[in-house]
């Protein structure tokens, strides 16, 4: 999985700034009603970028459906990010954390 965290420069909210932008955007839709996974207009199947807000600091989890859809939506939002808020940001930070391994299937017994 792959983490992105955009952390503002004083006195700003990376969270806020992005949420406004997207109602402007036609590249990026949200893909659900709470407002907290964006999905790419032109991979509307390829995944989504699940936002969350930590102090103003912008946090971004990228779940593809395949490998290259990672790429892609981690270039697209990236980019976007630069070219929206270039003077509003500090860093972009690029974090490759591991998935976690799904839990062990209990065996059942067999009935004798």
């Amino acid at each position: 999985m792959l983490v992105l965290q955009a952390v503002p420069a004083p006195g700003r909210d990376a969270y806020r700034l992005l949420r406004a932008r997207i109602r402007e955007a036609s590249t990026w839709e949200w893909s659900n009603k709470a407002k907290t996974r964006l999905r790419h207009v032109q991979r509307p199947k390829g995944g989504y970028i699940a936002l969350a807000n930590a102090d103003g600091v912008l946090v971004a989890h990228v779940r593809p459906k395949t490998p290259s859809d990672l790429f892609y939506l981690a270039e697209k939002f990236t980019g976007r990010l630069v070219a929206w808020f270039e003077r509003d940001l500090l860093a972009i930070n690029i974090q490759f954390i591991p998935e976690p391994l799904p839990p062990a299937r209990k065996r059942r017994r067999a009935r004798r």
